[in-house]
């Protein structure tokens, strides 16, 4: 079920761009010849003003089928120097027009964001996470970089905020990290109730594309679920327990915990309180064994809003994800890993039903709340993409019909012929990389 999901959530996102096609078309005076829900075989079909709706047997997006699409290959066979076309056809309307055309696809991208980062507003989610307390990270692995620990921060201050956005929780620092890499951040932090200010400069992950300072959440060692059969399950630890130390060890944190067990094998004593009782117990861990215990972190959930301030939220998430998105875009000319950081439809369609699937099993609000915001990412991915200046795609449309405005005068079939192999070209490459990285992705997953 996981890729049906995938390509069903998929799917509606390239009909909704379509449908922005189809109405921005009909608002233009151009015929729409064809509209399709789905593609492939035509299973059923009404016309209705003109326009043939179809429904396809693939239920992947589907299709806007405007009358005069082909009047620039007939123009490029018959050797002509312009592209003529009826009043109602696509070529033969205003430049602005057929910018406006062209435009409305990916607008309607992102206005599904806005619409979807409104209903989740409304509904509000509940999310896990620790608090704003850090761990540094070189504490627990030594081979890992800690650009924090250099700044000064230290293992237990709490970041109460970044380049003056409050962090509350630990997913607050993660965000603002995540997003900035090789930026110097401006952090305030509390210690022993006293206010410090850091500029702490974060490295790029060449490998995701996202910023790194050499952080920990600091998880206290209580006990919020040990799986059945595990080491520790056998060893009599339950829900609720607090680990205090292990063989002698002070365990004040999750992190803490890792770093005297990081081997993972071997044989150790566990110390830890059960209400107001002392106990301890043995584990043993084979080589890669995990122990089965899951530490607590906190539930919170989402403020929730009515109608009309929910709509301005929807519109500041679209933006700040939009902005976020950008710089993404910009990381790829920066070194990083395309393989890993470049997602093809493969991938993006396992995905998307992985969050549908697992959503929904947490229940209806959860999944629906997941799934939209999985699929504003992608909408608002392919807004941004499509608006790229490159010929074949929304975006090289627009650059010509703004052109072809400002001279007053078309440009020839064949200068578009041959800028188009330019656009063909860096199409293919990056169909070419993300084919690679959905290939290497899932080998690697099979292999694990």
């Amino acid at each position: 079920m996981t890729f049906v999901y995938g390509i069903l959530g998929l799917g509606l996102i390239i009909l909704i761009h379509e449908t922005g096609h189809l109405i921005a078309a009909k608002i233009a005076g151009v015929t729409v010849e064809a509209f399709s829900i789905g593609m492939g075989p035509v299973l059923l079909h009404k016309t209705i003003k003109g326009t043939d709706f179809r429904l396809s047997l693939i239920p992947l997006g589907g299709y806007c089928g405007m009358k005069g699409e082909k009047a620039f290959q007939d123009a490029l066979n018959n050797n002509e120097d312009h592209i003529s076309g009826d009043a109602d056809s696509f070529y033969g309307v205003h430049p602005l027009k057929r910018a406006f055309i062209a435009f409305s696809g990916p607008f309607f991208n992102v206005l599904f964001a806005v619409v979807a980062f409104t209903v989740i507003s409304m509904i509000g989610y509940d999310f896990y996470s620790a608090d704003n307390r850090i761990v540094i990270a070189t504490e627990v692995y030594d081979d890992l970089a800690s650009p924090a620990k250099e700044a000064g921060l230290l293992t237990g201050d709490k970041i109460i905020s970044i380049d003056g956005k409050d962090t509350p929780y630990f997913s607050d620092i993660s965000q603002c990290v995540a997003s900035s890499p090789d930026q110097t951040l401006r952090i305030e932090v509390e210690r022993n109730g006293s206010l410090h200010t850091f500029y702490v400069t974060s490295s790029l992950d060449k490998s995701t594309g996202t910023g790194k300072i050499g952080i920990m959440n600091w998880i206290d060692p209580v006990i919020a679920q040990v799986d059945e059969g595990s080491p520790a399950f056998q060893a009599g630890l339950q829900e609720g327990d607090i680990i205090t130390s292990i063989d002698g060890n002070e365990i004040d944190n999750l992190s803490t915990l890792q770093k005297v067990i990081k081997d993972g094998k071997g044989t150790y004593n566990f110390q830890y309180r059960r209400g107001q009782e002392l106990l301890s117990c043995i584990i043993k861990l084979e080589e890669g064994e995990d122990s089965g215990i899951y530490f607590r972190t906190e539930k919170h959930h989402t403020p929730t809003y009515s109608f009309f301030p929910a709509i301005w939220q929807g519109i500041k998430e679209t933006a700040d994800l939009t902005g976020l998105t950008i710089k993404s875009i910009g990381l790829l000319f920066k070194g990083i890993d395309l393989t890993q950081a470049v997602s093809g439809p493969a991938r993006i369609t396992k995905m998307i039903g992985e969050t549908a699937e697992a959503g929904f099993k947490a229940g209806f609000s959860t999944g629906l709340v997941s799934l939209l915001n999985f699929l504003s990412l992608i909408s608002i991915s392919l807004f941004i993409m499509n608006l790229l200046p490159i010929p074949i795609l929304d975006g090289g449309l627009i650059l010509f019909a703004l052109i072809e405005f400002a001279r007053r005068r078309q440009i020839k079939p064949k200068v578009l012929y041959y800028v188009q192999f330019i656009g063909i070209g860096i199409i293919i490459l990056l169909f070419v990389i993300a084919l690679f990285s959905d290939i290497n992705y899932f080998v690697h997953n099979a292999a694990g």
